[in-house]
């Protein structure tokens, strides 16, 4: 029993001896890395500036040659090809992510959906029973659909070129003007404003076939 007290003294003094040693090359191999760390960062940051002032300088180059490609206002002007606002976009990485995650999330949904219909009914349902019904009625919506667009191509012009024959020649132009102007009024009233109306109300259409005329309404 004393002689394993004695050993246990005698490691015990030995690892306070070898303690100073260890904790000192522990300390030379913390310094030197970071020494590194601290050289890496540095010649990072260099980088970096050089990087921006580089940025800077091509940015200053590229509205330089843009003013002097701008032309005076009595040569007209000068279109310059460049990118689209989504282009710039899709060249940062998380407009990418977001982009591809959505995608990512149709496949996704795509599948489940096919997978739920084979494990409910044992077959692919490809029904488009919604899709019939949301664009029901559409020979209503055609006739309906050219009824206005001809009507724009073809009434407004005629009371227009009459205005513009006409103006010259009436001996009271400001109540010329007026009755033009109020048959102008009451077709964009009447034939753009009712009839697309009308029709919904009447056939009761429905909301695909419904929302195609609320917008070429809209649009005229």
């Amino acid at each position: 029993m004393k002689q394993l007290i004695a050993k246990k003294r005698l490691l015990a003094a030995e690892a306070e001896e070898l303690k100073p040693l260890f904790m000192k090359e522990v300390g030379c191999h913390f310094d030197d890395f970071v020494t590194n760390l601290i050289e890496k960062s540095a010649s990072l940051d260099n980088g970096g500036c050089a990087l921006t002032t580089f940025s800077i300088l091509e940015e200053m180059k590229k509205n330089h040659r843009a003013k002097d490609l701008r032309a005076p206002p009595e040569q007209g002007k000068i279109f310059i090809s460049r990118q689209s606002l989504l282009d710039e976009l899709f060249e940062v990485d998380h407009i990418r992510t977001i982009y591809h995650m959505f995608i990512a999330l149709l496949i996704l949904f795509v599948l489940s959906t096919i997978v739920v219909d084979y494990i409910d009914e044992g077959r692919l349902v490809l029904e488009f029973n919604l899709l019939a019904y949301a664009f029901g009625k559409f020979p209503t919506v055609i006739w309906t659909w050219w009824a206005m667009f001809l009507s724009t191509l073809s009434i407004p012009y005629f009371l227009f070129q009459r205005w513009a024959h006409g103006y010259s020649k009436s001996s009271h132009p400001l109540i010329y003007s007026l009755v033009h102007g109020l048959l102008f009024l009451v077709f964009q009233l009447g034939v753009l404003g009712f009839v697309p109306t009308y029709v919904v109300l009447a056939y009761t259409l429905p909301p695909a076939s419904r929302f195609i005329l609320i917008l070429e309404q809209i649009r005229l």
